[in-house]
């Protein structure tokens, strides 16, 4: 089990220092002479497309009260104007945690950018409607991995399937990133069925917490949870098994491309 201790303000503080100074040391140090894994879907279109009608919406909402002034329809200025309180801090909430994820998402992908050729990462896979959003997925001798990033600061408390965000209770992470795995296996099995048995037995569902004031504690977890700085360990722990060979790995990523383009 991963726990640690709440601390105060000076003791985070020294933890993202920590941070900083473990990440430039691997960044200068131990991968800098591997040839770049390739990016076979930059994507960023699921959050940039909800963070613009998040932004849309709360334009509207705030300008409706002035339009209805403007025509001279005090009663409806009021009305609207009073929506507009009600509403406006829930739009700006969900823009705040949108532009966190996408933030989130760049550092994964950063981060992962550094492991060798061998390895395909195909971000932002939507799989439709019913089979949702993967953050991504990274393909290579680790196997076939689906990763769930989340940026979030404070307390973080997970026990099996159940999760906890500064003290409230909140959707479950290790449920949705094993969904999106589930949905990746059935959808490339469809294509390769050659490779059930093989490269798509199993694919491993990893959660990733970008923020360095996070504070992990996790009892029993439903899917392996990772803080930004230990990704590359557990991914290269993964890859001994060599599950996937470049070729393999080039034609699942493509296959998740095209998949998520119809």
């Amino acid at each position: 089990m991963h726990r640690e201790g709440r601390g105060g303000e000076g003791e985070d503080q020294r933890r993202v220092q920590r941070w900083s100074v473990c990440w430039h040391f691997h960044s200068a140090v131990l991968w800098q002479d591997l040839p770049a894994m390739r990016v076979v879907q930059v994507g960023g279109r699921y959050l940039a497309g909800r963070e613009q009608r998040l932004w849309t919406g709360l334009a509207g909402v705030l300008l409706a009260p002035v339009v209805m002034a403007v025509t001279g329809n005090t009663v409806l200025a009021l009305a609207t104007a009073v929506g507009a309180i009600a509403v406006a801090p829930e739009l700006a909430r969900r823009l705040r945690n949108t532009r966190n994820g996408r933030l989130g998402e760049r550092i994964v992908t950063d981060a992962l950018r550094r492991l060798s050729d061998d390895y395909c990462l195909v971000n932002d896979v939507t799989l439709g409607a019913r089979r949702g959003n993967v953050d991504h997925v990274l393909i290579g001798p680790c196997g076939v991995v689906a990763i769930e990033t989340k940026r979030l600061a404070g307390h973080i408390r997970c026990h099996g399937d159940t999760w906890w965000a500064k003290g409230y209770r909140r959707n479950s992470i290790s449920k949705q990133v094993n969904a999106g795995a589930t949905a990746v296996r059935y959808s490339l099995m469809e294509r390769h069925p050659e490779l059930r048995d093989s490269a798509l037995r199993w694919v491993e569902s990893i959660i990733v917490f970008t923020h360095p004031l996070c504070r992990l504690e996790v009892d029993r977890p439903k899917a392996t949870v990772v803080r930004f700085s230990e990704l590359l360990q557990v991914v290269l722990a993964l890859a001994e098994r060599k599950r996937v060979s470049p070729a393999i790995a080039e034609k699942l990523a493509r296959s998740l491309v095209s998949a998520g383009g119809k």
